[in-house]
């Protein structure tokens, strides 16, 4: 309940894919999840969550879910790169971020991405910024989307 005794409506969900590695935990922990909180989102990876479907099956359900996908393209990771692949398909609306711009492929190159150089001081400006554009303006997520998507 708010403050005024009304229910508040729930935060926008920001589901996260990076890869399953220790040097993203801070990237994840002080970065990401902080960037949402000041944007007015929640964030969560998979690994945070318990479930007792597959770890695939629930990526997937968590991708249709999210209102939001961030997705660290950071060293190539096939396994972000599919599931990027798959919230793309859902027409969901994706922010790309990555440490070095060569970790982008010509085929996302074209999609708005963030370079925040491993510094997370960086990347929590910028990332806020996207997702406060993204939340209150829902036309915008329409432009995000690949050209094949039918959102």
């Amino acid at each position: 309940m708010g403050d005024n005794g009304t229910m508040s409506a729930p935060k926008p969900f920001v589901f996260v894919l990076m890869p399953f590695d220790r040097d993203f935990d801070d990237v994840y922990a002080l970065g990401i999840k902080r960037a949402c909180e000041q944007a007015g989102a929640y964030a969560e990876r998979v690994d945070e969550q318990l479930f007792q479907e597959s770890i695939l099956n629930r990526i997937y359900n968590q991708i249709a879910k999210a209102d939001v996908i961030v997705a660290d393209l950071s060293g190539r990771n096939p396994n972000v790169f599919y599931e990027t692949g798959y919230a793309h398909a859902l027409a969901k609306p994706t922010v790309l971020l990555t440490r070095a711009v060569e970790d982008i492929p010509f085929d996302l190159k074209h999609y708005p991405h963030i370079i925040y150089g491993g510094r997370i001081s960086d990347l929590i400006g910028e990332l806020e910024k996207r997702l406060r554009f993204i939340l209150t303006n829902p036309t915008t997520k329409r432009a995000l989307l690949p050209r094949f998507a039918s959102a």
